[in-house]
């Protein structure tokens, strides 16, 4: 009974060897040696500082610390802890793939990847990066291609998540400036043509104007010469001589009818002229094709007076 305890002992140091043994090489793997090693104080203290780093999530840091004290130079006791701390703290920490490429789908492995303002890569080669578990800002930058930036959330545990990235290139703009505006010519002022015949029109107008207030002009005159001669022959020369002789007349009837005779002549003449305007003017101001050529030339005659139109149509 006392040799099966014993030798269940001893297989039980056999077990906790081999994991020291294989803590040990991980650790040498993982860190050449060195040319000093730790002290036993150094050892308890990394020892020691590992456990609040591993309690507040900062597993690489603690990670450094326990690989410090599972050196051959530490105490036994102090590298089997480490040792034990170590294997949970490698099943904890997460770890993530980045797969960098460029818009033709190439990969890209000059990439150089920061977690939260610290460097963590400058070359990708497609193995796991081991980081801190939580919420990190990752930067990925090459030559060339713009920088690009995401933020993940790793959890304890999460091993070899997959992350694809995109870095494109920037675009290239013309350094030539653009060419200034070319101003449209601006043509000048012109005003409208008039239209056809408008001359003529307002030439038409206008005499058809001077014979109208001939009309008025002639009229009174006429109206005054008729009054002045009735008065005549009825008061000064009496209503027998108006129909027998008017010579025998009053000097005074004699000269009231010498004057109605003028005024009658005037008012005839007037109203010739007058008419001859009217005509003009309407004769112009109706017929006004483009390229009519009118010429008014007036008449004067013994006792009378008139005006001459002459032109081509």
């Amino acid at each position: 009974m006392e040799a099966r305890v014993s030798l269940t002992g001893r297989g039980r140091g056999v077990s906790r060897a081999v994991a020291v043994a294989a803590a040990l090489g991980g650790a040498l793997l993982a860190h050449p040696a060195r040319a000093t090693e730790p002290t036993k104080t150094q050892c308890i203290d990394a020892n020691e500082a590992a456990q609040p780093l591993r309690k507040t999530g900062k597993l690489r840091a603690a990670e450094e610390k326990l690989l410090l004290c599972v050196r051959a130079s530490c105490p036994a006791a102090v590298r089997d802890d480490c040792a034990q701390r170590l294997t949970e703290l490698r099943a904890a920490e997460p770890t993530v793939v980045f797969g960098v490429r460029d818009e033709a789908e190439h990969d890209l492995t000059a990439v150089r990847v920061t977690m939260d303002g610290t460097e963590i890569a400058t070359k990708l080669d497609g193995s796991a990066i081991a980081v801190d578990p939580g919420e990190h800002l990752f930067t990925f930058e090459t030559e060339g291609r713009l920088k690009e930036a995401r933020s993940l959330m790793l959890n304890e545990g999460d091993k070899g998540r997959k992350e694809r990235i995109v870095l494109v290139a920037p675009v290239v703009e013309s350094s030539a400036p653009a060419p200034p505006p070319v101003a449209e010519p601006v043509a000048p002022f012109e005003p409208p043509p008039a239209p056809p015949g408008r001359t003529q029109r307002q030439i038409g107008i206008a005499l058809g104007g001077v014979g109208l207030a001939g009309v008025v002009v002639s009229s009174i005159f006429g109206i005054a010469a008729k009054s002045l001669y009735d008065h005549a022959f009825t008061t000064e020369c009496g209503s027998s001589v108006k129909l027998a002789n008017p010579d025998q007349c009053s000097p005074i009837g004699v000269s009231d009818s010498n004057a109605a005779h003028n005024d009658a002549t005037g008012a005839t003449i007037g109203f010739i002229a007058s008419g001859v305007f009217i005509a003009a003017g309407a004769t112009l101001f109706f017929m006004a094709p483009k390229g009519v050529s009118v010429s008014i030339t007036p008449t004067v005659g013994a006792g009378s007076a008139g005006l001459g139109i002459g032109g081509g149509w």
